[in-house]
Formats: C-alpha cells, sequence, structure tokens
C-alpha cells in the first residue's frame, strides 16, 4: 500500500468515526431533507457507552440532515418515578429517594441510576423538573406529565423543527457533498493515474480551499447560535483543517439544541406512514400492557397520553392496537401464543393474556 493509499485509507475511516454519535440508548434519529420522506435510524443499544449507545448517521451523499427524538423517560406514578433505561428496561425510585445532580450531559437519579441526555442543558432542565415533580401531589404529577406528553406530540412543531433544521443546513450539506465526492473520488482517481504529481497537489489544494468555504458558511449559520454551540470557532477551525469535521459540518447545527426533543411519534408527518404505525404499535402496547397488566386495570398515565394523542390524529384503535387473528389465548404485549389453561405471560412480568372471542364474533 502506497502512502497515498494509506493516507486515504485513514481519512475514510476518521470520517466514518465522525459519523458516530453517542446518544442515549432510547433515542431515536430521523434523516432527511426539505421535501423528501424522511426515514428513521436507532442506535445500537446492545452496545453501552457510559449511559449512551452508538448511532451511525447517513454516512454517504446527498448528505442528509438530522434530528433527534426521545421517547417519555420519566413518568410519574403514585409513589414512584418509572425511569426509562432502554427500550426493554425500567425502573421505578421512590421520590423520597432522590439525590439529583448532573455531571456533563447525565443525570443520575440516585447512587446506582443514571440517565444520559442528549445535551447538559436538558440534563439540567429535567434535574429541575424533578426536583418539582418531587414536592407535587400525585394529582398535580399526573397533570405535569400529560402537559409534557401534549407539548412533546405536537407533530406540527416537531415537523417544522426538521424542516427548519435542513433548511438551516442545505449550503453546508450541498458543500459537503461535492467535498465527498472531490475527497474519496476525485483525488483517488487523479493519485491512481498520476501518483506523486503537481496535478494530485493541486487537488488538494482544491479540497483545502473546499474546506475553508465549508468553515465560512458553519459561522454564517451558527452566527445567531453562539449559546448552542459552545467552542464555536474553535470548532470552525477545525472544519477549515481536518476534511472528515468539514464533511460533518452540517450535523453540529441540526443537532445541537437545548430544546427538549420531541417525543418519536410526533414524527407523523416526517416518516412513512406505515414505519409510524409500526412504532405507535410498539409504544402503545409497550405502555397500555404494562407488568402485571390485567383486564380490569384503568388505563395507565402513559397509555392515556397516547390514547388522547391517537384521538387528536383521528387513529383508529384498531390501528394502533389491532385485533389479534389467532384462535389461542395470547399476550397482548409481546404476541406470544399459549396453550388453553394458562392466564398470565411470565416473559412480560405476568401480563393478562387476551382471549379470543368466541367464532363469529369480532374482537377487540
Amino acid at each position: 500500500m502506497t502512502d497515498g493509499q494509506t493516507l486515504f485509507a485513514v481519512f475514510a475511516l476518521l470520517y466514518l468515526i465522525e459519523c458516530l454519535r453517542l446518544v442515549p440508548s432510547t433515542a431515536w434519529m430521523a434523516a432527511g431533507a426539505e421535501k423528501s420522506r424522511w426515514g428513521s435510524i436507532r442506535p445500537w443499544s446492545r452496545f453501552q457507552i457510559g449511559g449512551g449507545s452508538p448511532l451511525l448517521l447517513a454516512p454517504l451523499p446527498p448528505l442528509q440532515a438530522h434530528t433527534l427524538a426521545l421517547p417519555w423517560l420519566f413518568v410519574p406514578e403514585h409513589d414512584s418515578l418509572r425511569v426509562r433505561l432502554s427500550d426493554s428496561m425500567s425502573t421505578n425510585l421512590a421520590w423520597d429517594k432522590f439525590s439529583l445532580r448532573v455531571e456533563e450531559t447525565t443525570l443520575h437519579l440516585d447512587a446506582s441510576t443514571s440517565v444520559r441526555l442528549p445535551s447538559h442543558t436538558l440534563a439540567k432542565i429535567w434535574q429541575q423538573h424533578l426536583a418539582e415533580w418531587r414536592c407535587m401531589t400525585p394529582d398535580q404529577r399526573r397533570s405535569a406529565f400529560l402537559k409534557h406528553a401534549r407539548t412533546s406530540l405536537d407533530t406540527k412543531a416537531a415537523t417544522n423543527a426538521a424542516i427548519e433544521a435542513a433548511k438551516l443546513t442545505r449550503s453546508l450539506r450541498m458543500l459537503a457533498t461535492i467535498h465527498f465526492m472531490w475527497c474519496f473520488g476525485v483525488i483517488s482517481v487523479v493519485y491512481h493515474r498520476f501518483g506523486d504529481s503537481l496535478l494530485v497537489l493541486g487537488a488538494a489544494a482544491v479540497l483545502l480551499l473546499l474546506q475553508i468555504i465549508q468553515s465560512w458558511l458553519f459561522l454564517r449559520t451558527t452566527r445567531k447560535m453562539t449559546m448552542s454551540i459552545p467552542h464555536r470557532r474553535w470548532r470552525a477551525l477545525g472544519i477549515a483543517l481536518l476534511p472528515q469535521l468539514s464533511m460533518r459540518a452540517a450535523d453540529a447545527v441540526s443537532l445541537t439544541t437545548d430544546q427538549e426533543p420531541p417525543h418519536p411519534l410526533a414524527w407523523r408527518g416526517l416518516l412513512d406512514e406505515k414505519a409510524w404505525l409500526q412504532a405507535a404499535r410498539n409504544f402503545w402496547r409497550e405502555a397500555r400492557y404494562i407488568p402485571g397488566w390485567s383486564q380490569n386495570d384503568t388505563l395507565p398515565l402513559e397509555a392515556e397520553a397516547f390514547q388522547t394523542f391517537f384521538q387528536h390524529e383521528n387513529v383508529e384503535e384498531s390501528d394502533y392496537d389491532p385485533p389479534t387473528d389467532t384462535k389461542l389465548p395470547n399476550c397482548p404485549r409481546c404476541g406470544a401464543e399459549f396453550q388453553t389453561g394458562m392466564t398470565a405471560c411470565n416473559d412480560c412480568g405476568g401480563v393478562e393474556l387476551r382471549t379470543p372471542p368466541p367464532q363469529g364474533e369480532s374482537g377487540t
């Protein structure tokens, strides 16, 4: 392998590393442009690093804008707070056991429980919210959560925020696409054909010029975001000198926010309807059929918020909680089928099985 090929491989590796982000394990990422249908990306939740999981942003051109969403990490219950640690794991903490403190982007709830958030500012915001919830009555906590749920499920606001982020980063992404093609396409072809020559040095000079222009665009785009992007000028210097930072400059803009992210279901106007509906079914099952669920139980608080949202969005119950077509008792949470005589799914924490209606009758 020649020196040029080695340098090319190093550039490619550094670029892929720059496409990686460490996000909360429960996070959702949407990638798209102003007028295109957006797609969702999930982190590799099996890998836990400092309370977060790695996520690979869309690496290939045309480069897209990205926006972040989070499910409800904190749900108040009568005598405890339910904390969502991952897609499949949650824990309950008594209100009088809190020891709230923030360390960088991590909110520590007690000696052994912590939650990673997208930013230090958001961690401080939730530290304040939880401190306020702790001093409230159960009814006040319920009202506060439902208010938070309505805000995070605002589909219009979530869609507008994503489209605005795409518009804001349009120039950065267009130049980054040119930069990508020049770095991994033109220069590699020129080097393969002409080797170490003045023509290759000229191509490298054009690459540096693209980086300097990208740095200027970054400073112009973020001139009103000095509080949201710390060390903004130092970041611009890195963009001017390092190709991988230059090609991912748009991510530093679209993913930097001190506002609370929306719930993933608020992306109904962005995502494909089929993909959105599948996500809605998963969230509903987890919220409605909680461990220990019985058909005689009242609607859990989280499920109540979802039900209100679905009614507002005119989503039929049969769409987000479809009836079963099996003739055997089944678990409404995981969908597993059981032999007649079983009454609960132990894998889901004792969820009561749903018995299909007799033939000729329709189930719910």
